[in-house]
């Protein structure tokens, strides 16, 4: 289990409604979550998929309180077509994403950590987000792939991979990919201090205000934020720091871009900030040169199917149990229980069964049931599906990347 995240002025800018608090075993989000939501109730200070053919890119209301873009002005989706809007099983946005190909999109992963993509969609292609399943593009998330080195205390590697549930029909000017910025650009000064970048994302104007309808979009130089708290590591930049601009609630997960050597870039997934649009307070990001290597190694790798089976158990209390082997170097293993009647938990481990010791545990209530495990070891895997009801017609589901 992951340490609660400190006290501290640390702000999540992600929009999180309470209802949507996952009540389950995988629990790496709810203590961060948690400690934000208190920090608000106190009145603190406001600190805020597939294979190898998908690797290139395109290229010719967490919310009702929620905030976003500081000092920023709207935009047309066209400035930024690699824009995405994370959204709850009701359509009210949570969080940001930028498209990388048809298949795959980056967001931070505490967006998506404890949630079950079955209750997730993507929209992408208009800039208004009422207007997004009339003029752009609303598919469903198949599975979210998290960063191993994810810290959720500190925000470290704040990373994760949304495999779509159907490809995004890609254009040259709403729907896009944007390349991933390199170590070899770091090299190459283009994420320096001082350096230009644009940060866009929905939300509201003002601490805790209604999220926007449309588009915004800021530019912040990129700083080297020597007085962080946490302090910055490698995987982290920062830009903002004048007074009055800066990301916020509502933008989590969405892109910091800078110029490239041939077009735009992606540098940075909006992840924390200390205080929405402070002076000598810049926002943070995920720094995407870090991770790239990671991501690009998932977007060459088949999606291969380990489990995939229709159950039906008419009598309450039993247990089914299967297995598959994992091969080294998986960066991920996703299981997943959907669709049919009924209350079935799901469990995965890797010792053989009957056992009570278990990698994840998914206990939420009904038949939607999910465990993402990064970097899972190589071997004999174990998933059991207890159902404390009768079940029918319960789909389980078992991929690695």
């Amino acid at each position: 289990m992951s340490p609660a995240m400190p006290a501290s002025n640390l702000l999540l800018v992600e929009c999180v409604p309470v209802a949507s608090l996952p009540l389950m075993s995988r629990t790496k989000s709810s203590h961060r979550i948690h400690a934000v939501l208190s920090l608000g109730a106190m009145g603190a200070a406001l600190m805020g998929g597939c294979g190898p053919q998908d690797l290139p890119v395109d290229g010719a209301e967490v919310g009702e309180a929620a905030q976003e873009i500081v000092g920023g002005t709207t935009t047309a989706i066209t400035n930024a077509p690699w824009q995405v809007s994370l959204r709850t099983a009701s359509g009210a946005h949570f969080c940001g994403g930028a498209i990388l190909g048809q298949w795959y999109v980056l967001t931070a992963q505490h967006c998506v950590a404890g949630r079950n993509p079955a209750t997730v969609s993507l929209g992408a292609g208009s800039a208004t987000r009422s207007l997004m399943t009339s003029t752009g593009q609303v598919v469903q998330v198949a599975d979210f792939l998290l960063h191993p080195g994810y810290i959720p205390s500190t925000l470290d590697m704040d990373v994760a991979l949304v495999r779509l549930a159907s490809p995004l029909t890609l254009n040259a000017t709403t729907v896009k990919g944007i390349t991933m910025a390199t170590a070899a650009d770091v090299t190459a000064g283009r994420t320096n201090v001082g350096v230009i970048a644009t940060a866009t994302g929905w939300g509201g104007l003002v601490p805790f205000g209604a999220p926007q309808d449309d588009l915004r979009t800021v530019d912040l130089p990129i700083s080297a934020y020597t007085n962080a708290a946490p302090p910055l590591t490698a995987s982290m930049i920062a830009a903002g720091g004048v007074a009055g601009q800066s990301i916020c609630h509502g933008d989590s997960g969405g892109p910091l871009v800078v110029n490239g050597a041939s077009g735009k870039l992606l540098a940075g997934l909006t992840s924390w900030t200390a205080g929405c649009g402070q002076a000598n307070h810049p926002s943070v990001f995920a720094r995407v040169s870090a991770i790239e290597p990671w991501v690009t190694n998932i977007r060459s790798r088949p999606v291969t199917p380990r489990l995939s089976e229709v159950l039906s158990v008419p009598t309450a209390g039993q247990w089914l149990h299967r297995s598959f082997t994992v091969a080294a170097g998986t960066p991920s293993l996703n299981v997943r229980l959907s669709g049919g009647t009924g209350d079935a938990n799901l469990y995965v481990h890797t010792a053989a069964p009957p056992t009570s010791t278990f990698v994840c545990t998914s206990t939420d209530g009904g038949t939607a049931e999910y465990c993402s495990i990064p970097s899972p070891a190589a071997g004999t895997w174990y998933v059991s599906v207890h159902n404390p009801t009768s079940i029918a017609n319960v789909t389980l589901r078992a991929t690695t990347y």
